[in-house]
This record gives C-alpha cells, sequence and structure tokens, in this order.
C-alpha cells in the first residue's frame, strides 16, 4: 500500500513540475504568445458644427415717409391785362443822313418823276405830279446815288416804300435837320447836324389808331385858316400813312406834325395817329425845317 500511494504521490509531483517548471530553467514547450497591444486607433475627425443659421427673414421695405403737400395757395385776381394796339409791319430802313449829319433831299424840276423798280427796268411804274393837288412842289428823301440814279424815299403806300428816279429829273439839296419823335416818352426832339437843337412834348395815337413807326420825311407844310383850331397854326404832312385808317378828314390817311387847340393833352396818347405839340413848337418848327426833312419815329 505504502508503495501504490508513494508511486502516486511521485507521479503527481512529476506532474506538477513539469507544468510549473523551474524558475531557472523554464519548462520545454512553444514560447507563450506575445502580449497583445490594443491598437490606438485614431479617432475620426469631428468635423466642425456648423452654425445654424436662422432663415433671414424678408421684411417688407418701409415706404417712405411722403414729403408733407403743400397747402394750395387760395387764388389771387389777375389784374386785367391792358389791351395791346395791333401789330405793325415792321419795314426795314436805313439812315438817309450822312455821318456829318447831313441829308440829301430832291425836288422835283419836271412836269412828272418816273419812279422806276430798277435803274435797268424799262418803264416807270409810278409817275408822280411836279406838284401835289394843294400847290407843294414835290420832293423826295434821297437814300443812296449812283451814275445818273437815284434811291428815295416815297410818299406813298406802304410805309417805307422806295423807287429808283432818274438825276436829272430833280435838284438836289442838303438838309442838316433830324427830328426823332418817341412814342413811349411823348418827346420830340430837333436835330441840327450834331446838336440838339430843341426838345418838345408831344401827344400821339392811341393804342386803336396807332403812330407808325418808320424813318419818313416831311412832304408839305399847310397854314390853316384858323390858327386857334383843331390842328394849330401849321401842319406838317408826313410820308407816313396810318396802319388803321385809310381814309381821314378828307385825306388818305396821311400821318401829321401839327399844332392843337387842347394843349391840356399834350404828353399822352389821344389822336388818330398824328403828333400833336405845342402851338409855340409848332411855329418854330415851321420856321425853320424845310421839305424833305427826315421823321424818325421810333418806341
Amino acid at each position: 500500500m505504502r508503495t501504490a500511494r508513494g508511486i502516486l504521490a511521485a507521479a503527481v509531483c512529476c506532474g506538477l513540475f513539469a507544468a510549473t517548471g523551474c524558475s531557472s530553467h523554464p519548462a520545454a514547450g512553444p514560447p507563450p504568445p506575445p502580449p497583445t497591444v490594443k491598437q490606438q486607433t485614431a479617432a475620426p475627425k469631428k468635423e466642425p458644427a456648423q452654425q445654424k443659421t436662422k432663415p433671414r427673414s424678408h421684411k417688407p421695405a418701409r415706404p417712405k415717409a411722403a414729403a408733407p403737400k403743400k397747402k394750395p395757395k387760395a387764388p389771387q385776381p389777375r389784374a386785367k391785362a391792358k389791351p395791346r394796339a395791333p401789330k405793325q409791319k415792321q419795314h426795314a430802313f436805313a439812315r438817309s443822313w450822312r455821318r456829318d449829319g447831313i441829308s440829301v433831299v430832291a425836288y422835283a424840276r419836271r412836269a412828272h418823276v418816273g419812279v422806276y423798280a430798277s435803274p435797268n427796268a424799262k418803264r416807270p411804274r409810278l409817275r408822280l405830279p411836279r406838284r401835289d393837288e394843294n400847290g407843294t412842289r414835290m420832293s423826295f428823301l434821297v437814300r443812296s446815288q449812283r451814275p445818273g440814279w437815284l434811291r428815295v424815299y416815297l410818299p406813298t403806300r406802304p410805309n417805307g416804300s422806295m423807287g429808283w428816279i432818274r438825276r436829272e429829273a430833280v435838284k438836289l439839296y442838303d438838309d442838316r435837320f433830324l427830328v426823332v419823335i418817341s412814342v413811349r416818352r411823348h418827346e420830340l426832339k430837333l436835330w441840327d447836324g450834331h446838336e440838339l437843337a430843341a426838345r418838345f412834348p408831344v401827344a400821339v395815337g392811341t393804342a386803336s389808331t396807332p403812330t407808325p413807326r418808320g424813318l419818313f420825311y416831311i412832304v408839305e407844310l399847310l397854314q390853316p385858316s384858323n390858327p386857334g383850331g383843331t390842328y394849330g397854326p401849321f401842319s406838317f404832312g408826313l410820308s407816313a400813312h396810318s396802319s388803321v385808317l385809310r381814309h381821314f378828314a378828307g385825306s388818305d390817311g396821311r400821318v401829321g406834325l401839327h399844332g392843337t387847340n387842347q394843349p391840356g393833352l399834350i404828353g399822352s396818347s389821344v389822336s388818330h395817329g398824328c403828333i400833336r405839340a405845342n402851338n409855340e413848337s409848332i411855329r418854330r418848327l415851321a420856321r425853320i425845317l424845310p421839305l424833305g426833312t427826315p421823321v424818325f419815329i421810333r418806341a
């Protein structure tokens, strides 16, 4: 029995020895597996968190504040417009006087003076007598000259008419006077060459019967039988004609420069187109102004 127990114990011891081995002599057999190393896997990169943006609310645009409305002004009463005078045809004209203030005047020397449209015309378009119905000698204001011919202002309608006459049919004179009438200022100026010789107040035409504007000349001088009458002591007839009246006081609407029996109206617009001056001024003009003297009427 002891032997069996000893053998069993020895077998057990041998088994334990073989299983554990010695500390200085390891037991034979396959080497132990290497220690497992946990693989470190890189953690996935976290994407940056997207910032949550709130959707923009589309607010309606604010309307601009309207400008404050101006209070309407109370309508003001309009002034009544003065009636305008009818427009007159403005005729081109040129000065008939030279730089020294001298004008040339032509007096008829034949029974009739032919007026031509041009020096090349074969026949005259008009014939004017040497004297008119009042016995006044026919005169012309000379505009320009050329050999054998004169271009002159005519005493006929329309205002500002001109024509050509033969030099041999007239006689020429120099005239140093000039009359300038301002309708707006109601004033007459008398020039002697370059010197202002006199200045008079005058009356002119109304808005409905205006005094014509332009360059004219004196065609006649009449002396009424009654110096205290409507035309005063003297009356000059001008080459100007009314643009409204075709006939007046027995004439063809010729405009005159004369005296008056109503001196209180001098300086106003009251006539039918004529120019009125006080009687003393008309007497002075009648003593010195010859036929053909230029008369310049302006606004």
